[in-house]
């Protein structure tokens, strides 16, 4: 949800929509606001340690995110800046799931498996990062087609 956030919803969203440079603003501004996100629950994530399941409903909620995202992306119900606070919120969110994630794996793993399970996380980490990023081409050209924009890379399928 996070990458797909990332990629495919910021990149449709702008003040006003229609202007593309207004898109690409709010895309750098999002993304640089949701790396300081991802800086602070990183750098701090060996000060506090979350049970097991609060990292399960962290994922839950970068979901909601991306849903209110999305929503908002279609319908402009919160249109400004103000979404910013959102950007960060998701970069604390998807430092955090990272950070805490290896975390739980270096302490819950017995020693002759915890290389294997790390390596396992990191393939795993890749995989649905990509699957993300290639999903998120489909999301942004829906967007863009809600909206009535040009210039998705591909088409939506509905």
């Amino acid at each position: 949800a996070e990458y797909m956030l990332q990629a495919g919803v910021w990149s449709a969203i702008g003040f006003p929509v229609t202007s593309a440079s207004s898109r690409a603003q709010f895309y750098q501004y999002s993304n640089w606001t949701y790396q300081a996100g991802v800086f602070l629950s990183r750098s701090s994530g060996n000060l506090c340690a979350v049970s097991l399941p609060f990292l399960w409903f962290m994922p839950f909620l970068q979901v909601v995110n991306l849903y209110f995202f999305w929503m908002n992306s279609i319908h402009h119900f919160w249109y400004n800046y103000g979404l910013l606070l959102l950007c960060f919120f998701a970069g604390l969110l998807g430092g955090g799931v990272y950070v805490q994630g290896y975390s739980r794996v270096n302490a819950d793993m017995p020693l002759e498996l915890k290389e294997f399970a790390i390596a396992s996380v990191a393939i795993a980490d890749s995989l649905g990062i990509l699957v993300a990023d290639i999903l998120s081409l489909y999301i942004q050209s829906c967007i863009y087609k809600q909206n009535h924009l040009d210039g998705a890379v591909v088409d939506c399928p509905y």
